[in-house]
């Protein structure tokens, strides 16, 4: 999962069970060892918790894209998967998260969620706040929707990791295989969200 899906499944956690796991959840990737080892204030470790646990959920050998895109993208197909999921949620976002929520429109959520992230700015991991000025600054989470900027997005990861360049091919391969990716990647999410929300209570344990 990637930061939209990451960051929604957390603003529902946090109403759940009136916890803070955004900041945490949101820059998981950012902070590595033992929970207990990490140097954060511990009322936003559960945050992390939450996103190992998602990410945990999501690498399973069952996740619903793993078959459309192992062939195609081997051992990026967890990235190529993530990316593909924040797409479909952004733009179907008004019908899955508005109809039954306080969620009003996307706009409005990336602003919250860019919000909550910026009252942290003190502890930034320092490899975070650059990534983070440029998501803010870009309006990156609105703009997953759009084909175009998704296909820049992957061009410049495929500049920044090791046999990067099959990357470059993953929003031709989403829209020559769309409805069947959009089908598969809402519903990897829903799972996954369904899974955590039920069950998550700010532990290691799910």
């Amino acid at each position: 999962m990637n930061y939209l899906a990451h960051s929604v499944i957390s603003l529902e956690i946090d109403k759940k069970i009136n916890g803070n796991t955004l900041y945490g959840n949101f820059t998981g990737d950012f902070y590595k060892g033992k929970i207990e080892k990490i140097e954060l204030q511990e009322n936003l470790k559960s945050g992390i918790i939450l996103h190992r646990l998602i990410d945990k959920i999501s690498d399973r050998e069952e996740n619903f894209l793993n078959e459309p895109l192992r062939e195609k993208f081997g051992i990026f197909k967890g990235i190529v998967s993530d990316m593909y999921i924040d797409h479909f949620l952004c733009k179907n976002f008004e019908d899955i998260f508005c109809k039954n929520s306080d969620f009003e429109n996307m706009e409005k959520v990336e602003r919250k969620i860019i919000k909550n992230i910026e009252k942290y700015d003190r502890l930034f991991p320092n490899d975070f706040r650059s990534f983070f000025d440029w998501l803010r600054r870009e309006k990156v989470l609105v703009r997953y929707k759009d084909l175009d900027f998704l296909e820049r997005v992957f061009l410049g990861m495929s500049k920044r990791v090791r046999k990067g360049e099959i990357l470059r091919n993953a929003v031709y391969e989403l829209k020559n295989n769309y409805e069947e990716i959009e089908e598969k990647s809402l519903r990897e999410f829903l799972f996954v969200k369904g899974k955590i929300v039920k069950n998550f209570e700010g532990s290691e344990k799910l």
